[in-house]
């Protein structure tokens, strides 16, 4: 199955939800006036364009309760595909690294300036007035 096949259930899927959330919200509130219903034949059926906003809004929405999807890794591990490992293709960009590595390194590099700055400060002394 292809992308273009999947979207197109996503498609068909949210247009029976907002079909089924609009005939649920036909069914609680009566009819506005005592018109009969359009005839199946010939006539146009007039779509106003604040239900059509109201029927895309709630076949977007999510259902209540439900978790968004962690989509990262499928777009990444996407990409790293098409791009033929280009992007993404190391394990090192694409894992989860625990919060000591960063710990360690801040130390180390703070270190390491502390060292350069105590090197540099006595020559920089000679100088000054």
């Amino acid at each position: 199955m292809t992308d273009s096949d999947d979207d197109d259930d996503k498609v068909r899927a949210m247009v029976k939800r907002a079909a089924k959330a609009r005939e649920q919200r036909a069914a609680e509130t009566p009819p506005p006036s005592a018109d009969p219903p359009p005839s199946s034949g010939d006539a146009e059926v007039v779509v106003d364009e604040v239900d059509l906003k109201e029927a895309l809004r709630g076949a977007l929405r999510p259902p209540p309760g439900s978790v968004a999807p962690d989509i990262l890794r499928g777009v990444q591990k996407k990409l790293r595909v098409r791009s033929r490992g280009k992007f993404y293709g190391d394990g090192w960009s694409t894992s989860a690294s625990p919060r000591s590595t960063y710990l360690v390194t801040s130390a180390i590099m703070l270190v390491l300036v502390a060292i350069v700055f105590l090197v540099l400060v006595p020559w920089a002394s000679d100088k000054l007035p």
